[in-house]
């Protein structure tokens, strides 16, 4: 494995630290990158999925995190392989990233994960939306505490390969220390903030917990939108049409809320801004636009330099929506890429936006500081990040400090000759406490500072180009285990027959007949092989684990799904 040098001092955990701010990193020499793809999943920590990739900075031995940190004699559970398909999570708001960090402000113990996943408005929620579909779904795994759950490359194939082939990022942090709001608003505009006055910036001041509605159905201050059409950069927002489950208070369900192109919402920010608005519709519709054009822009080689990708809820890997259904959308997208003119003048960066209430042992950076009840706005706990290209250093573990705010930094300097998204030079001030893509260096709890990386770094343009890692979409999806009345899913059962569900592998790309599998505790089930889509199952007593797979018309074989489970008393 080829591998920064790592920088990984013990903490002494001290005073508050704030960001140091230097001036800006010249632009890079000329490169043959002329687009730059950011697919943004959903709520997952890098220990939850990548925290025994070999090499990595992983969970240390003995690890054990308290079921009640004020309650010692309650005991403790160490993180655990979890092969599910759907998890639970927890809370990630800015003052459940705080408690899980225990407090992160002035103490460092990463003890709150499981304390609060089990308390959180789960149940409360439920009862005020029954229609949310994450309501029964949480249930399991709050009950297994699978906060501290990590999945493997058993659960998540396509991931680790993306992962050892490319880059793997192991100190990327999410831009803000919040949940999918927030980080989405910093993803492209590099700031949170609530405002007295809707359309002047100078009325503004950094607050995590500002959401819309209220005073942020107009956002004033300046993005990365305003910045690339200045530099002239080609942009689009691309945005899965559907539903998101993000609640406004960051907790762990609430009713779904529609998500469309052209329409503010959560994982949508575009429209909210004053600029954007200030274009007119033509405008919108051009920059903001369905997923599917993603695929025919790749096909048709117009994909632009700077493209953001947002997924519906389906495939966002947001809890309870299932991880193998979400991995293999983003396959799809890349494979896009991957079989396109440009693959070999794109760079992909692959990660999630915040820590969905997933346990991660590292230490985050303190940055931006303030007089609020969330007094620190970054950087959030660390998330995956993968840079996918054919560029790319093969195999390299990245070491360095990054966060949602590099792929600003990166952009700007492949293609704007370094211009930062400075909002005096926009001729529209604000009170941003620093510009985010300029930090070079950053501050921890206990005062020691370390230098931010720099994506380039991860790039080698004196190699010969990889080639294009086209990986299986043909996994089946939505394997569902039932045993109970219709409309449940607990996992306990109430009859000796299991039934077995999942989706048929389809597309234009598919080359069929498909044969499906289903592995039950290690054992083909010679009744569910076929092309059928549902089967039964009689297993017996104990606790079962379902996965699936599927064998196409030539005897190519996919990877397994995530497991299903049935507990048969």
């Amino acid at each position: 494995m080829r591998s920064l040098k790592a920088i990984h001092p013990k903490y002494l955990l001290s005073a508050l630290a704030t960001s140091c701010v230097t001036l800006a990193l010249p632009a890079v020499a000329a490169s043959p990158i002329k687009h730059v793809v950011i697919i943004m999943q959903e709520n997952r920590s890098f220990d939850s999925y990548f925290g025994t990739f070999p090499n990595a900075d992983g969970i240390p031995a003995n690890t054990c995190v308290p079921l009640d940190p004020a309650n010692p004699a309650a005991g403790c559970l160490a993180p655990f392989h979890d092969v599910h398909d759907l998890n639970a999570g927890g809370p990630h708001t800015s003052i459940a990233s705080q408690t899980d960090l225990d407090d992160g402000i002035t103490t460092l113990k990463q003890d709150g994960y499981i304390f609060n996943q089990t308390h959180a408005k789960t149940g409360k929620n439920c009862i005020l939306h029954p229609t949310s579909p994450s309501c029964a779904d949480l249930l399991p795994g709050v009950a297994r505490h699978d906060a501290v759950g990590f999945h493997t490359a058993d659960e998540l194939p396509n991931y680790w390969a993306y992962a050892k082939n490319f880059v793997l990022q192991d100190r990327m942090f999410a831009g803000v220390r919040s949940w999918s709001w927030p980080t989405h608003l910093d993803l492209v505009s590099e700031w949170v903030a609530s405002c007295t006055d809707k359309t002047k910036a100078l009325t503004c001041t950094t607050d995590l917990l500002s959401a819309p509605p209220g005073n942020l159905t107009e956002i004033p201050w300046v993005s990365l939108f305003q910045l690339l059409d200045v530099h002239k950069v080609s942009w689009k927002y691309y945005l899965g049409k559907g539903t998101e489950p993000d609640c406004v208070d960051g907790e762990m369900t609430c009713a779904p809320q529609i998500q469309t192109v052209g329409v503010a919402s959560y994982w949508n920010p575009a429209p909210f801004f004053s600029y954007i608005k200030a274009q007119g519709s033509p405008y919108l519709k051009q920059h903001n636009v369905p997923i599917d054009t993603f695929l025919l822009d790749a096909t048709n080689d117009t994909l632009p330099q700077v493209s953001w990708i947002a997924p519906s809820a389906t495939y966002s890997e947001h809890p309870p929506f299932a991880i193998t259904t979400g991995m293999e959308y983003v396959t799809s997208l890349i494979n896009a890429v991957m079989q396109s003119k440009a693959w070999e003048s794109t760079v992909i960066f692959l990660s999630w936006d915040d820590f969905g209430g997933f346990y991660d042992h590292v230490e985050p950076p303190i940055v931006d500081t303030n007089t609020s009840s969330t007094p620190v706005q970054g950087f959030g706990i660390r998330v995956p990040g993968i840079m996918i290209s054919a560029w790319a250093r093969s195999g390299m573990i990245d070491h360095a400090v990054l966060s949602d705010d590099s792929y600003a930094t990166f952009i700007e300097n492949q293609f704007m000759q370094g211009a930062r998204l400075d909002p005096t030079a926009l001729g529209n001030p604000d009170n941003r406490p620093d510009l985010r893509d300029s930090i070079t260096r950053v501050k921890f709890l206990d005062g020691h500072t370390e230098p931010v990386g720099h994506l380039n770094d991860e790039l080698d343009f004196a190699q010969t180009p990889l080639p294009p890692l086209i990986l299986s979409t043909h996994i089946p999806t939505g394997l569902l285990a039932t045993c109970t009345p219709v409309g449940s899913t607990s996992l306990t059962c109430t009859t000796p027959i299991v039934t077995l569900t999942w989706n048929a592998v389809t597309g234009p790309e598919v080359t069929g007949p498909f044969t499906y599998h289903i592995v039950r505790d290690g054992v083909d089930l010679a009744q569910c092989r076929g092309t059928a889509t549902t089967c039964t199952d009689t297993p017996g007593a104990g606790a079962h684990l379902y996965v699936a797979f599927s064998v196409d018309g030539k005897g190519v074989q996919s990877p397994n799904s995530a497991a299903s489970e049935a507990d048969e008393p």
